[in-house]
């Protein structure tokens, strides 16, 4: 007889494979229960309902990526860096965590991210719980960003910071045409000689100057 540990576990993980797979509006809560081999007693006992199903299924991917990308960012606080090093120290402390998750586990970050596309079109407290997992995460980031290039604007270090979101999100997840050969020599490279190159393209894109705006152009 399994555990309730092992049952709750058991549901996260057959309901997170249905979620990518079939998707969060085709799968029901009896279709999780009938591949799971429990009853429906369980999954309300657990979980209470779908939507905190949903947000127990993401939360438990994300909070330890969280949780690393904090430690990570308070030794490069403790350790007083500054400048080029501060920089590359806080591309490093938000990248690496989820890079290993994704050569570790691959079809973890494939599910995920499948799931928070759907989830991205939702609307209510769903989508406002969903997101909240990720807010003190950016937030924290970009104060730490604003202090080690306190020459850009907020905008740009916006911009900037989204540019980064970008690049981990065009690594990190199985590219929709595979057979591109872009995609296939990318694959290709070791996973640590994948996140130097990614480090050293993002420390040049952030660390770049300003652009300056262009005389005699018609912006009508």
């Amino acid at each position: 007889m399994q555990q309730p540990k092992e049952t709750k576990t058991k549901l996260l993980d057959v309901a997170e494979k249905l979620f990518a797979q079939k998707g969060i509006d085709a799968t029901s809560l009896r279709n999780i229960i009938s591949e799971a081999g429990v009853n429906l007693a369980a999954i309300h006992y657990h979980f209470g309902s779908k939507n905190a199903l949903i947000l127990e299924v993401v939360a438990r991917r994300v909070q330890p990526i969280n949780e690393e990308r904090f430690r990570r960012l308070k030794e490069c606080e403790n350790n007083n860096l500054t400048g080029p090093e501060l920089l590359e120290g806080l591309i490093r402390a938000f990248l690496e965590p989820l890079i290993r998750v994704k050569v570790e586990t691959p079809d973890r970050v494939q599910y995920t991210h499948r799931i928070l596309m759907q989830l991205q079109f939702g609307s209510g407290q769903l989508l406002e719980s969903v997101f909240h997992l990720f807010d003190e995460n950016i937030k924290r980031f970009f104060a730490a960003f604003t202090k080690a290039l306190p020459d850009l604007s907020p905008a740009e270090l916006s911009l900037r910071f989204r540019f980064m979101v970008g690049t981990i999100h065009m690594i990190v997840v199985e590219p929709p045409i595979k057979k591109l050969s872009m995609f296939s020599e990318m694959s290709k490279l070791q996973p640590d000689i994948l996140m130097e190159q990614i480090v050293s393209f993002l420390v040049a894109g952030f660390g770049s100057e300003s652009p300056k705006p262009q005389t005699g152009v018609n912006n009508k």
